[in-house]
């Protein structure tokens, strides 16, 4: 027996959502699978924490306190589903099915979908759950969006002193930096889009090589033609 949280999502719109390192659709979908069947993540002996992105199971790992030690899929992760939309979570439910039936209780099996947008989980048990069998509402959105902290303002150009929210780079085919792009915060909590030029050889290291944290870093936005570009 398993009761499930119908799947809370966050907003299609990346730029219109409170946080980055965050989800509150996503915790709200494993916090209430978890209670509704009256298992605590302790109990648990083994998980599925699926995505397309590596930081999604990594969130989904602090949610539910998920030692590190302690694999996060019990099917092997997206290279062995075949890639995206490869029916995946499916060969992971039979994954867990025969994982539980050599040996373990609880398991948990959570899916996502789109950039962080939907949110499935389920718990899988070899026998039932402590979970209450009455007619219930396991719709858990208005949960979720209350959880939110308010979204920053979006501007469309700015000039002055920022920090990185978040950031990505992305490449051509030939594995040469095209861009970074920088999603930025003004002092007054606003925030914005500035481009990195693959010219900017420094900055583009910055991002990628490891050697410092990117996000929180301080900068500059200013102005280039019609577009907003930024500096370390």
């Amino acid at each position: 027996m398993s009761a499930t949280a119908r799947r809370p999502t966050e907003s299609n719109d990346i730029l219109a959502r409170d946080r980055f390192d965050h989800s509150a659709s996503m915790a709200v979908s494993l916090q209430r699978t978890l209670d509704l069947n009256a298992v605590k993540s302790a109990e648990l002996d083994c998980v599925e924490l699926y995505s397309c992105f590596p930081c999604v199971p990594k969130m989904a790992r602090r949610i539910i306190d998920w030692p590190v030690e302690k694999p996060a899929t019990v099917f092997g992760g997206l290279t062995f589903g075949g890639g995206p939309i490869g029916n995946y979570m499916s060969h992971a439910v039979v994954a867990m099915a025969q994982k539980l039936r050599a040996g373990g209780q609880h398991g948990l099996l959570f899916a996502n979908g789109g950039f962080a947008t939907q949110n499935h989980s389920i718990i899988v048990s070899r026998d039932p759950t402590r979970a209450a069998v009455k007619p219930r509402d396991f719709d858990y959105q208005a949960e979720a969006d209350a959880q939110r902290a308010p979204i920053p303002p979006l501007i469309a150009s700015y000039s002055g002193p920022a920090k990185v929210e978040t950031y990505t780079v992305f490449y051509e085919r030939d594995g040469r930096p095209r861009a970074g792009v920088i999603i930025g915060k003004t002092p007054a909590g606003e925030r914005f889009l500035a481009k990195i030029p693959a010219t900017d050889e420094n900055a583009i290291a910055y991002l990628t090589d490891g050697k410092a944290e990117p996000v929180g870093a301080s900068g500059i936005a200013f102005t280039s033609g019609n577009e907003t570009h930024w500096r370390f």
